[in-house]
């Protein structure tokens, strides 16, 4: 062998050896929990890569766990649905909630679910947020990390060992795997082996927030600032169409797969429910509901149930600015419940019913729309009645970003 023989023999031998040495690297730390190494505290025992690349290591998730009871939605699900709870009767059972996601991004996962071969029921936790337009606009599929594609069917030949090479070799991967490594002993989000993200994480950010009030704020402020400013808008309402097909595809998959699906409109807080008002969206919160009954009456085996209205337990009260440290009984903040509230939900949906919420939810149908909707309107007005100084400081808050009848 000559000497140019001999340099490129010895590259690719280096190559080859340098590839081996990052996959084992990546492989032993794992950051998003796809292999089975020895666990080892403060290099891999927490995989943490959900914090960083959460749309990746939730497909990888369902490809490894293969669920048979899933939950879906947003960080609200995430953080509010145990899947140990006794109403997953089907296991495994795997939350795959994504925070921020919307109907087009929940409606992959769930033909990734579908696509393992192992689904029977779906509970889908929805909120008015996750049908903005923006949302499908700006969808953060990671399709390498797919083994299906954007119609559900099965990806080209090739993306198993392609999946493969990007948890092991990429950029990405070792990006991620570096950030897990160094975090392992620090305080970031954990997430549990059953998907559900942990609390204490949260906790703590609500208290660097300035507590429950604090953090409640800053979270209606977001909803304020960014959250269907263009819903007036002649364009709005073919975007908010293309997202409701989205949902119909999940319906349509899961009839003809004899998937169980419940859709669940989330318990949001007392005052999310007056922010919608107070923004000039309660027609538009209203319609949605009206769109998602009409769409399950065409779709008999799926159930839809509403717990978003105003009642003892979303009236969880919000301490005073001056108590940091105070906490609420069934939220975090405004903006996320706890999994206690869920579980007071799954119970609700799957058989259990239970009295520790008086008047939380019930199943929404086209014989009960109706009445459900005025009872919502009602809770509202007496809810504001009787806080005054909470409606006081949302419009206030609503005034700042020029939304609805407070801006105006």
């Amino acid at each position: 062998m000559d000497r140019a023989g001999t340099y490129l023999a010895l590259t690719a031998v280096l190559a080859v050896a340098l590839a081996l040495l990052l996959a084992a690297f990546n492989f032993v730390v794992d950051p998003y929990g796809a292999f089975d190494p020895p666990r080892m505290r403060g290099v891999n025992e927490l995989p943490l890569g959900l914090n960083v690349r959460p749309m990746v290591a939730r497909a990888l998730a369902l490809g490894r766990v293969r669920p048979a009871d899933l939950v879906l939605g947003n960080s609200r699900a995430e953080r509010g649905y145990d899947p140990r709870h006794a109403g997953f009767a089907e296991r495994p059972a795997y939350n795959a909630g994504i925070g921020g996601a919307g109907i087009g991004e929940v409606r992959r996962y769930f033909f990734e679910a579908l696509a393992t071969g192992g689904l029977r029921r779906v509970l889908l936790a929805l909120d008015l947020e996750m049908f903005q337009p923006s949302l499908l606009a700006s969808q953060r599929i990671p399709d390498v990390a797919m083994l299906t594609d954007a119609s559900g069917a099965p990806a080209p030949a090739g993306r198993r060992p392609l999946r493969l090479a990007f948890a092991l070799l990429s950029g990405a991967t070792t990006s991620d795997s570096w950030w897990s490594l160094r975090h392992q002993r620090e305080r970031v989000a954990v997430y549990l082996p059953s998907g559900l993200r942990e609390g204490s994480y949260d906790e703590s950010q609500v208290e660097r927030e300035g507590g429950p009030r604090g953090a409640s704020l800053r979270s209606e402020a977001a909803f304020f600032s960014v959250s269907f400013r263009d819903a007036h808008t002649p364009g709005f309402r073919a975007g908010y169409e293309a997202a409701l097909a989205q949902l119909a595809d999940i319906v349509a998959a899961s009839a003809r797969a004899g998937v169980r699906l419940d859709l669940v409109l989330n318990p949001v807080h007392a005052w999310h429910s007056y922010v919608y008002e107070d923004a000039g969206l309660w027609p538009l919160y209203e319609q949605w509901k009206r769109d998602l009954v009409a769409m399950v009456a065409r779709s008999p085996g799926v159930a839809l149930w509403d717990f978003s209205g105003v009642s003892e337990c979303t009236s969880d009260p919000v301490p005073a600015a001056a108590d940091p440290a105070a906490k609420m009984r069934w939220y975090r903040e405004s903006g996320h419940f706890r999994p206690a509230l869920g579980d007071v939900v799954l119970d609700h949906v799957y058989g259990r019913p239970q009295s520790a919420c008086p008047g939380l939810g019930r199943r929404l149908d086209a014989g009960t729309i109706a009445a459900m909707l005025a009872e919502q309107r009602t809770a509202l007005a007496r809810w504001k009645e009787r806080h005054p100084g909470d409606v006081s400081e949302l419009d206030e808050l609503a005034r700042q970003y020029g939304r609805g009848r407070a801006g105006t």
